[in-house]
């Protein structure tokens, strides 16, 4: 065995261009796929994050029917869940706070407009969402501000708003008894999803319940947890604490479905591209292991007749392409790595057309970020050796039939 490797390490030099063509395309291979996953797990965690921690939360308690119909009967009491006990009994959740959702119309001097009105409690809302986060200059809501509102910044120029005006809200509350209020806007926030800033009005949790006629009452226990990407594993974890069977624990992978199956979407794109480049590097490993055995069939012949087995000859070839891939893996993670320690560090910011783009479709993106988690190597480096591992098949299979008298003869 050692004799054969020092022959495989002696013939890997023997071709220099051939061998460093192998090794170059493993190298490319494993860095742009590295790159590639890393700019896109890293993009797609910030832009999750932000998106999650923009309004849903990563995990929030429900009445099990809600989801389906968001009807303001499908709520829950203050005092069927005890947020306390969560907390103790899942240390992963960070904070917790209730809302208040219904729909309502809202009207002003310029023209009237249906929006999602959402109860918050004031202390805890900035601690689980950035629901809250006002322009500069403007006020946020106070525990005793009931009287008064923020309002989405599309929704207030739609309406002819500003801080300081009032706006009146007509809705049909809890067990459809009509509501009707004035409140006074106290500030415009500016999410970063045009659809929300067209609809959002926030105000109290109090001054909610005394709107929709439902005191004692909420929609939602918003959760935030240590982790978005572990959502549904702390989902399944919860429900089996819940007691009430009509208290459902939902993930935002439910919450916000369309930003999930854009991902998904996404990702098998992306992986048709890395199939496609993958097989390509493919063809190249394996068109140099052809050529290399049919230069080298005179050459395997005199090996023969001075005794080596034909295992031994497709040995010898397996291992040189062996050889080649490991260097060409190693090269290929050591160049990755230093590079995506030094681009992880910052993100590549976006102009404001892609910013635009993005925004189009409903997505808060502001940067390219990359991630440098040991997971994203897994795949080009296990996808490389297998390539490597199927065009070792060919020198075994060409060895079984090969005849050193044939080989001799040949020019």
């Amino acid at each position: 065995m050692l004799r054969l490797f020092k022959l495989a390490w002696r013939d890997i030099w023997r071709n220099r261009r051939r061998s460093f063509l192998t090794m170059g395309a493993i190298l490319f291979a494993v860095l742009l796929i590295s790159v590639s996953f890393s700019a896109q797990f890293g993009t797609y965690d910030a832009m999750e994050q932000l998106m999650v921690r923009l309004s849903s939360s990563e995990l929030q308690i429900q009445h099990r029917d809600f989801r389906e119909e968001q009807m303001l009967e499908h709520s829950m009491e203050e005092a069927s869940l005890d947020v306390t006990a969560l907390k103790a009994a899942h240390p992963w959740i960070l904070s917790a706070t209730r809302r208040l959702t219904g729909f309502g119309l809202a009207s002003s001097d310029s023209g009237s407009t249906g929006v999602l009105l959402v109860g918050v409690e004031p202390d805890t809302e900035p601690a689980v969402s950035n629901m809250m986060q006002v322009q500069a200059g403007h006020r946020v809501l106070g525990r005793g501000d009931h009287g008064r509102a923020l309002l989405g910044a599309s929704l207030a120029k739609n309406l002819g708003l500003a801080v300081g005006d009032s706006v009146v809200i007509l809705t049909q509350g809890y067990h459809n008894v009509m509501g009707a209020e004035i409140y006074a806007v106290q500030g415009l926030v500016r999410s970063g999803s045009p659809e929300l800033d067209r609809a959002l009005m926030i105000t109290t949790l109090t001054a909610a319940q005394e709107l929709f006629s439902m005191p004692g009452r909420f929609t939602a226990l918003v959760l935030r947890t240590d982790a978005h990407r572990k959502a549904k594993a702390h989902a399944a974890a919860l429900q089996a604490s819940i007691q009430d069977p009509l208290h459902v624990a939902v993930p935002w992978q439910s919450l916000l479905p369309e930003l999930d199956q854009w991902r998904r979407l996404d990702d098998a794109s992306n992986y048709i591209f890395y199939m496609f480049l993958l097989l390509l590097i493919g063809f190249e490993i394996f068109n140099t292991t052809a050529m290399s055995m049919m230069e080298r069939v005179r050459e395997f012949g005199v090996m023969m007749a001075m005794g080596l087995k034909p295992h031994q000859i497709s040995g010898l070839v397996a291992m040189e392409l062996a050889m080649k891939t490991l260097i060409g893996i190693a090269a290929g993670l050591c160049v990755s790595v230093v590079l995506l320690m030094v681009l992880s560090q910052e993100p590549i910011a976006l102009s404001q057309d892609m910013q635009e783009m993005y925004d189009d479709f409903g997505f808060v993106v502001d940067g390219f970020y990359f991630s440098s988690r040991p997971s994203i190597y897994v795949f080009p480096v296990v996808s490389v050796a297998v390539l490597a591992v199927v065009s070792m098949l060919f020198p075994v299979l060409k060895m079984r039939s090969f005849s050193p008298v044939k080989a001799l003869r040949a020019v």
